[in-house]
């Protein structure tokens, strides 16, 4: 066999990357794209850059400068991802059933959630020459490019002012709003970037929660490893539901939530659902190991004798005595070479 060629080798070490999440561990068999550390830094370029900021606002976009600059919980998701039901739009756990719907999307986020809806895809014989041209020009471009495109547009004409809007509008769309585990710009953005009047009161809401249910569906149907659409959005909105109800009046619970989960709060819940998940495992390992034992009839008390007798039944699973579980495992015994 010929030595591999350099072009193959890169295609591997990408698609080595693509089965790794944001933090460097392995997935779990599923893969998700919103990249809010990516929209985190960009937001700092923007504070030091305060005339592209104040577009950046005036589009309705200046909630998303709320997104923590961490890598996601790619474990976490898979858990919201495989609790929602696409029949009825609604994540189920036992805490809650939460409906995902376009209103609390715009909440969540804080984008436009009324107003006209976006088209799903450009028909270009129903653009005017001057829109042509615009589709043109960015079709294909990547968020790479979107990105550098924006940081080296000046403001200075309102042609540059249309340039940097249009490049941001597909960014972030490309990067959060409407993710892909590819290269190339969903159709479904493209339609958003000709009349720019109309940015701030087009129902934003409606078009990522649009896409959202068209991917979720898609993978859940396939079975897709990469699960495309703001699957972040749906962690918020559980996490908020749970926690202040659905209409409540307090103030943290206002709008845009993603004000609220960030830092110390979102750290602190995504640390009570791992050890939620951990303590739903070990209980069900238990129950796995132990199964369900005849009483003896000598054992029997006084009832209608089909009493069962579940071995470890008395010792609760909490969160203190998992780590004690795992300090009195016996070591594994080392594995034998093979003749």
């Amino acid at each position: 066999m010929g030595r591999p060629k350099k072009s193959d080798a890169i295609q591997t070490e990408k698609a080595k990357h693509t089965e790794e999440d944001e933090s460097g561990s392995k997935n779990q068999g599923h893969f998700f794209r919103s990249l809010t550390t990516t929209v985190a830094t960009m937001f700092d370029y923007l504070d030091k850059n305060p005339d592209k900021l104040r577009l950046v606002n005036e589009m309705g976009f200046g909630a998303l400068s709320h997104l923590p600059a961490n890598n996601l919980d790619q474990q976490l998701l898979k858990e919201i991802y495989d609790r929602y039901d696409i029949r009825d739009n609604t994540i189920y756990s036992d805490a809650a059933a939460v409906k995902i719907t376009t209103r609390k999307i715009g909440d969540a986020l804080g984008l436009c959630a009324k107003g006209t809806t976006y088209e799903t895809r450009v028909i270009r014989k129903k653009l005017s020459q001057e829109d042509q041209d615009v589709h043109k020009f960015f079709q294909g471009k990547s968020a790479v490019a979107l990105a550098e495109l924006m940081k080296t547009t000046p403001l200075d004409t309102e042609e540059n002012r249309k340039l940097f809007m249009r490049a941001f509008i597909l960014w972030i769309q490309k990067v959060f709003l409407l993710p892909t585990s590819t290269s190339s710009i969903v159709p479904n953005a493209l339609t958003t970037i000709f009349d720019l009047e109309t940015t701030s009161k087009r129902n934003w809401a409606h078009h990522v929660h649009e896409f959202l249910l068209q991917e979720l569906k898609k993978a859940k149907e396939n079975n897709a490893a990469a699960v495309h659409g703001c699957v972040y959005v749906l962690m918020i909105i559980y996490f908020h539901e749970t926690q202040f109800g659905e209409n409540s009046k307090e103030v943290e619970a206002r709008p845009p939530w993603i004000a609220y989960w960030k830092g110390d709060t979102l750290k602190q819940r995504l640390k009570q659902e791992r050890t939620h998940e951990a303590m739903m495992a070990k209980k069900a390992e238990l129950k796995t190991k132990n199964p369900p034992m005849r009483v003896p009839p000598s054992k029997r008390g006084s009832g209608s004798g089909s009493e069962e007798y579940q071995p470890g039944a008395d010792s609760e699973v909490t969160e203190s005595n998992l780590a004690a579980n795992e300090e009195t495992k016996p070591d594994p015994e080392p594995e034998q070479e093979a003749e």
